[in-house]
């Protein structure tokens, strides 16, 4: 039977689920893919191959947008790659290349300069070897336990700490402009995608939190997601990065965090952040990460080594966190 390569569409998602708990060994809610796929404020394409009426390959688009002094326009995530076992008599690696050669194509036409993943190192080799892919780094991963605050913070808590409220106010608006506006590049943090991404997500809760000054102007939000014993900080991000904002704004996190049974906190974050840099003072110790971050171009003209240095992620980006 012959293998047809082309854009997925939505009447293909019920193969497309089987091919997911094939290769995964588990089940997705469809309202999950709905969420991602369909809901998503931004557009991306994504691929998929089949041999018949059968999924055999899928290749996903996250759609999201660039901002900062770099490039300010839409992007995508490259998610939910996989292909079925079937596939090995089919070559695996051909398909593979054919699935990524034609989910660049596809988004080139929709104006996006680059893709980014974070695969584990087996599909980080296999990406570098069939589909360009570059290696930026290891993604940067902290952890720390969450202690109650000392005394000292304590008594700051109770005199000197800006407001702290649960979920985004309008207030966030301002902030997000900061943020989109500074050197480098991040993913879109308008309040609009928060609400979607934190709020609208099937199957995960998120806790949002955010830090207002005297003057109720927002200056640090953080969206944690509590897994077991663990806080995931899928964002953390601070208007005024050398402050006392961030340990004000852990210690909320902290607060809400133990009330959930969690007992430790983690972090990922671009190496060259200041956020990064600050991890230490802030109680974060360094934790192995299996993820690497990869850039794949899109558009060949596209300076892509500046974007690499300057590419300031969380675990928000991945869309698993």
């Amino acid at each position: 039977m012959s293998l047809t390569i082309r854009r997925a569409e939505k009447r293909d998602r019920p193969t497309l689920l089987r091919l997911f708990q094939e290769v995964f060994g588990e089940s997705v809610d469809p309202a999950v893919w709905e969420w991602k796929y369909d809901q998503n404020p931004f557009q991306a394409a994504s691929v998929a191959a089949f041999e018949g009426d059968d999924a055999v390959g899928f290749f996903g688009g996250f759609g999201t947008a660039y901002r900062g002094t770099l490039f300010d326009g839409p992007g995508v995530s490259g998610v939910d790659v996989m292909t079925s076992r079937s596939a090995r008599r089919l070559g695996h690696a051909g398909l593979y290349r054919s699935l990524g050669t034609l989910f660049v194509e596809e988004n080139r036409r929709l104006g996006i300069p680059f893709y980014f993943g974070f695969p584990n190192e087996r599909h980080r080799v296999v990406g570098e070897r069939l589909l360009g892919f570059r290696t930026v780094e290891r993604a940067g991963e902290w952890s720390r336990p969450l202690a109650a605050p000392s005394l000292l913070r304590r008594v700051r808590a109770r005199l000197l700490r800006p407001k702290v409220s649960d979920g985004l106010s309008s207030a966030h608006d301002r902030l997000a402009e900061a943020l989109h506006a500074r050197p480098g590049l991040r993913t879109d943090r308008s309040r609009a995608t928060l609400e979607w991404r934190y709020g609208r997500r099937p199957c995960a809760a998120y806790l949002l939190v955010e830090l207002l000054d005297p003057r109720g102007r927002s200056r640090a939000f953080g969206a944690v997601r509590i897994v077991g014993e663990k806080a995931i900080l899928a964002d953390l991000q601070v208007l005024d990065e050398e402050s006392g904002d961030a340990p004000d704004l852990l210690d909320a996190i902290v607060e809400r965090a133990r009330a959930h049974g969690a007992t430790t906190v983690t972090l990922r974050a671009a190496r060259a952040s200041r956020l990064a840099a600050r991890a230490p003072e802030l109680g974060f110790a360094e934790s192995s990460s299996d993820a690497c971050l990869e850039l794949v171009p899109v558009d060949p003209a596209f300076p892509l080594d500046p974007v690499a240095a300057g590419f300031d992620y969380r675990f928000g980006d991945h869309d698993i966190f």
